[in-house]
């Protein structure tokens, strides 16, 4: 079954990577046919110069479940873009190469690429068996500054966890310049989970990152507010063709 769910108040588009700087706590309950998805966010400060970008963290959470409680359909990609007004700064920031953390616990996975970690987090997965009844296995989320590939940010995202053997999933999305009202985009393929068995279910990151380069301090996450609004737009697609997108706008204070 396809069904495709817009609406403005959706704001999904702050998981990943929050270059947006939407500037206010938001959630939101979507519901597409039997799926439901809620996201839970907020950047701060909440106030943002109006002309001159200023540094913002980014807090998020969310969960995906289904109205009759059955096993959740597998989320296959995430596809967002971001104000014009917000962006993602990484020059001068320490890189981790995806290769690295192949394999590695999370402690493992921070001594080889601690300078680099911009975020962290944790993920939770539902998986069902043939003729068992399903489980839940959750593990920590670290988020890395990867290498820029043709010149675009790249952000690595890695997962420790018991499924039910220990497994390392690996991940990444590319920042590229998107147009119109939105400055940046990405699309990140979600790993496969034992085969297709596991389903993300929960997810909670904070991003924040501030550095020293060239004798000036420099921070991940950017934003402004020159018009006391921000934009942001995600889609979802799961396994069972199922997709779920929209747009948001949300109000911010413009400070001079």
């Amino acid at each position: 079954m396809s069904s495709k769910v817009r609406t403005t108040a959706l704001c999904l588009a702050i998981l990943a990577l929050g270059a947006a700087g939407v500037s206010v706590a938001l959630g939101d309950t979507v519901q597409a046919g039997n799926l439901i998805v809620e996201i839970e966010g907020q950047v701060s400060p909440q106030k943002l110069p109006k002309k001159t970008p200023a540094p913002i963290t980014l807090n998020v959470s969310g969960s995906v479940k289904t109205a009759d409680g059955t096993h959740p359909p597998v989320l296959k990609t995430i596809a967002l873009e971001f104000d014009k007004h917000g962006s993602i700064y990484t020059k001068g920031l320490p890189t981790c190469n995806p290769s690295k953390l192949q394999a590695t616990l999370t402690a493992q996975a921070k001594k080889v690429c601690g300078p680099a970690l911009v975020g962290s987090g944790k993920v939770s997965a539902q998986i069902l068996f043939p003729e068992q009844p399903p489980f839940n296995a959750a593990g920590p989320l670290l988020i890395f500054n990867g290498k820029p590939k043709g010149g675009k940010p790249v952000l690595v995202f890695h997962v420790h966890a018991n499924v039910p053997a220990p497994t390392t999933f690996v991940t990444t999305g590319v920042i590229s310049k998107a147009s119109g009202k939105y400055g940046t985009s990405t699309e990140i393929a979600i790993p496969t989970i034992v085969g297709g068995q596991g389903s993300l279910t929960s997810f909670n990151a904070t991003l924040h990152k501030t550095w020293t380069y060239k004798g000036q301090k420099k921070s991940l996450l950017l934003a402004s507010c020159p018009t006391g609004a921000l934009f942001a737009h995600g889609e979802f697609t799961f396994s069972d063709g199922t997709k779920i997108s929209g747009d948001v706008a949300k109000n911010c204070t413009p400070t001079n």
